[in-house]
């Protein structure tokens, strides 16, 4: 972080209090059975594995915790992830606070999706703009009330820390869940017309987030890595938001 502190004259770096890796489920059938995986799903989601044990993004100094959405999709994900990244052992929750939307109507959302012949991206952009999902909760629970469940998780993690300090490593929690609930700190960091696209995050990809304390119990910091781009802002524990930083 850029922010320092002063003890006695001397510098020192704000506390990293627990990392966050929030994952996007690997591609799917859809047809919630077994693990839901396509062959090609399967295969990423293993690569993804190898990957973050070899890039450094999670260690030996790491506490690791696995977390997941109730869909199979995402167990199916966290499941090959954990095996080839050599955390097969590790316990696995599932979060319903995960969980993609609500479908309320499913015989209007099929019917929405089978009129749409656009495509991931005009569909994601739809979750955006169209009244279909953000104005009508008797059809699909609105995008405001996705992004209250993901910042209600963020502070749910943040008491429970504050009442289970970890000892000699770094909390470190490997999260599976879907886009239009990942997508919400994505656009509150980044902007969606910053990042260039709406289907975001996309099958398997990842916003890595480190949490730092600060000299006020209502904010933490965070540092938040998405695609190649970082950016610091805060979490107002007051009104549970991101907020950049002025």
């Amino acid at each position: 972080m850029e922010s320092k502190e002063f003890i006695k004259g001397v510098e020192v770096e704000p506390k990293l209090l627990f990392k966050v890796t929030l994952m996007r489920h690997e591609k799917p059938f859809y047809k919630d059975e077994g693990h839901d995986l396509t062959p090609e799903g399967v295969e990423n989601a293993i690569r993804k594995g190898k990957k973050i044990r070899e890039d450094g993004t999670i260690s030996e100094n790491d506490d690791i915790i696995l977390v997941h959405s109730p869909a199979r999709r995402a167990k199916g994900t966290i499941d090959f992830v954990a095996e080839s990244a050599g955390l097969k052992d590790v316990p696995k929750t599932e979060i319903d606070q995960l969980r993609s939307s609500d479908l309320n109507d499913l015989d209007t959302i099929i019917e929405y999706f089978n009129k749409s012949s656009t495509s991931p991206e005009k569909l994601a952009e739809d979750h955006y703009k169209d009244p279909l999902f953000n104005e009508r909760p008797d059809i699909i629970e609105p995008q405001q009330n996705k992004k209250e469940r993901l910042y209600r998780s963020f502070e749910y993690l943040i008491r429970w820390f504050e009442k289970h300090p970890p000892e000699d490593k770094t909390p470190h929690v490997i999260a599976v869940s879907h886009f239009e609930v990942i997508t919400h700190i994505i656009d509150d960091v980044f902007g969606i017309e910053n990042v260039g696209k709406y289907n975001v995050p996309s099958f398997g990809e990842s916003v890595y987030i480190e949490a730092y304390e600060s000299d006020k119990k209502s904010i933490i910091k965070l540092k938040v890595t998405f695609d190649g781009k970082t950016k610091e802002v805060i979490f107002d524990r007051s009104d549970r938001s991101v907020k950049i930083e002025e």
